[in-house]
């Protein structure tokens, strides 16, 4: 067997299935060019597959049966000696009930009974940390798991692999996996000590290089957990002959520079990935590299003893799952929602994220002068329909199994905290919106919070108010944080948190609490008050007998979906401003934006003074504070004045 590898064509036509009669569309790179110097002897299918997340049951045509019987009969059409099936990593973590019951295991199994020959570790092989991936996960899987970029302690993270070979068609083929360098803020990082996460493509070539120049393989294929951005395709080794992504949860057929086929089929077993590489057994060149996606697959066929295998593993696991699921725990008197109802929108406040930080935050000790409950977006995946709230929904809405954690942070760090929002990189440079790239989180916080923004500040500026229970968060004083282990150890990019002190381990699931919680406050309701809200504050004193204050806020109503299990929508209509108990301003609310002036006249009861404006909007029951300086007529010049730091609110942070 030779172990030249000659790059001959990458011309990607559209292919077709005879056996199953399902088309495939393709993409053809510029420029392309048909090399007529190499001589197809055979056809290599490689099959990818990528985010699984444990979709172990059949959902409108996916899920791992349709997937499975797809494969298989691509494997009778080619013949098993000509197929590898890969997956690019997240087989497991924020999994379906049915998976979940089963720790997971359940999607492995099933992805053995299907014959998966390798696959790349993703972010969410790491959810539960190392030890989990290295000494259960790996353990139970009959495929190997790659990340050449991954090192534990400066070592191969054993027994994660760089990669591994298969031998089709006569010719060994090496597949080489890496995982996100985007791992230490997307996965808990007092799980991965002592792990760290080189770049992708760097990793990708050097093993490229190592396999080739030693004869270890003819042709090299890529499996990476990682979006094929540009940067990252303008580096990678045109030697290669395939590469399969993932991550992103994207569709798409390109190519790189030196004709190789670059694919990623969605996510949740809704697509499939083909690269068919045309290759010269005799010689071990490889002459085309075809890509193409497939994107409906055919009726479940349990004749296949593949598939009936698979199945019978599905349903082991469905019928554990009705044991579990269906134990009611509670009431909801009406849809209780994330934006959409599921994960996919996360720059959004919503009632559910709301409400788990809200359990955190009685967990954690219900002192609403110190304790805030917080929960990241990305955490909370479901919600609760309206009516019986059973174990299967609960768990649904934290799939991750998280440990309940809490930290303490100053409140400037608070505040840094809700800075951070704004997503950014290590080097603190803002996220801009790009392929695979949320630029801005927003968080879900106890009802204890409220807080006020302006967007088109500066980076860390456009906080403008904080108020704790009320009262303007004391800088200085100390904040106990509840969430999951996720968030406190600095995951999504909130760094602040990973700098708390006092970090501490309640020993408790996530899932445990929540279960409690929804038990004890049943019937639960939506909750519609905003934590935070757009607004331009008056930034002016406040004088008796003189002109009004006005103020403008937007982004006042819950901005939700349609759907079953989405809140129903409420829109506000009144604003209404309070010193004290006294009324000093009512305004009207259309589309979330509202405008209120504020006076008091000659004959107030109100004192001078530093004072808490309270503005109450109606009827979500949202409350805005921020404070204001009253003055008598013969103190105050009335002339507007713009002070540097610190802001309406909020004392100077020092930054």
């Amino acid at each position: 067997m030779t172990t030249s590898f000659k790059r001959a064509s990458a011309t990607l036509a559209a292919t077709a299935l005879v056996a199953s009669g399902l088309a495939f569309g393709a993409v053809t790179p510029a420029g392309a060019q048909e090399d007529t110097s190499c001589v197809a002897t055979d056809t290599i299918t490689l099959l990818g597959f990528n985010d699984f997340h444990g979709r172990i049951v059949t959902n409108r045509g996916t899920g791992v049966l349709p997937m499975a019987t797809q494969i298989e009969q691509i494997r009778a059409a080619e013949g098993t000696d000509n197929v590898v099936v890969l997956s690019s990593g997240d087989n497991v973590g924020a999994t379906i009930f049915e998976s979940m019951v089963t720790d997971d295991a359940a999607s492995i199994e099933a992805l053995n009974a299907l014959g998966l020959d390798a696959s790349a570790v993703g972010n969410h092989e790491l959810d539960k940390g190392w030890a989990d991936l290295s000494g259960r996960i790996i353990p139970m899987a009959d495929f190997p798991y790659l990340a050449a970029n991954m090192q534990d302690n400066g070592a191969p993270a054993a027994p994660v692999a760089e990669y591994t070979v298969v031998t089709k068609a006569g010719l060994d083929i090496a597949i080489v996996g890496a995982i996100t360098t985007g791992t230490p803020g997307l996965v808990s990082p007092a799980g991965i000590q002592g792990l760290t996460f080189s770049d992708e493509a760097a990793a990708i070539n050097r093993v490229t290089e190592e396999v080739l120049a030693s004869g270890a393989a003819d042709i090299v294929v890529a499996s990476i957990h990682e979006g094929a951005s540009d940067a990252m395709m303008a580096e990678l080794d045109d030697r290669l002959a395939a590469v399969f992504t993932g991550h992103t949860h994207e569709e798409y057929v390109k190519a790189l520079d030196g004709g190789a086929a670059v694919v990623q089929a969605k996510s949740y077993a809704e697509a499939l990935a083909q690269i068919e590489l045309g290759v010269n057994a005799e010689t071990g060149e490889v002459c085309s590299s075809d890509g193409s996606i497939i994107k409906t697959f055919p009726e479940v066929d349990l004749n296949n003893a593949v598939v009936a295998e698979i199945n019978t593993i599905v349903e082991a696991a469905k019928a554990k799952a009705d044991e579990v699921g269906l134990d009611v725990i509670g009431e909801a008197t009406a849809a209780i929602s994330t934006p959409d109802g599921g994960s996919n929108v996360r720059d959004t406040e919503s009632p559910m994220t709301n409400m788990v930080a809200q359990m955190f935050f009685d967990v954690g000790g219900a002192d609403a002068d110190s304790v805030i409950g917080v929960q990241n977006p990305g955490g909370t995946r479901s919600s609760f329909d309206a009516g019986d709230i059973t174990y299967k929904e609960a768990a649904n809405t934290l799939p991750f199994a998280n440990s309940l954690f809490s930290t303490e942070l100053t409140g400037a760090q608070v505040v840094q905290v809700l800075e951070e929002q704004w997503q950014r990189d290590t080097d603190g440079v803002e996220y801009v919106p790009a392929e695979g790239v949320r630029p801005f989180l927003q968080l879900g916080l106890s009802d204890n919070v409220s807080y006020t923004y302006d967007a088109s500040l500066p980076l860390d500026e456009r906080i403008t108010s904080v108020s704790i229970n009320g009262k303007p968060i004391d800088l200085e004083k100390t904040y106990t944080m509840v969430s999951g282990s996720f968030l406190i150890s600095g995951g999504d990019q909130f760094y602040t948190f990973a700098d708390g002190k006092n970090t501490n381990d309640t020993g408790r699931a996530d899932l445990e609490a929540w279960v409690e919680w929804v038990e004890a406050n049943s019937p639960l309701s939506p909750d519609y008050s905003k934590r935070g809200v757009a607004a331009d504050l008056a930034d002016t004193a406040l004088v008796i007998g003189g002109s009004e204050l006005t103020y403008e806020f937007s982004n006042l109503d819950m901005n939700l979906g349609e759907g079953d299990n989405v809140s129903p929508k409420l829109a506000n209509s009144k604003i209404t401003a309070y010193i004290g108990d006294v009324v000093v301003g009512t305004g009207t609310v259309v589309d979330g934006a509202g405008t209120v002036s504020i006076s008091l006249p000659a004959d107030t009861s109100i004192a001078k003074g530093t004072h808490t404006v309270r503005f109450l909007v109606e009827a979500s029951g949202t409350e805005i504070f921020t404070q204001v300086d009253v003055l008598e007529g013969k103190d105050a010049d009335e002339k507007p004045t713009k002070p540097s730091k610190p802001r309406p609110g909020l004392p100077s942070t020092g930054r």
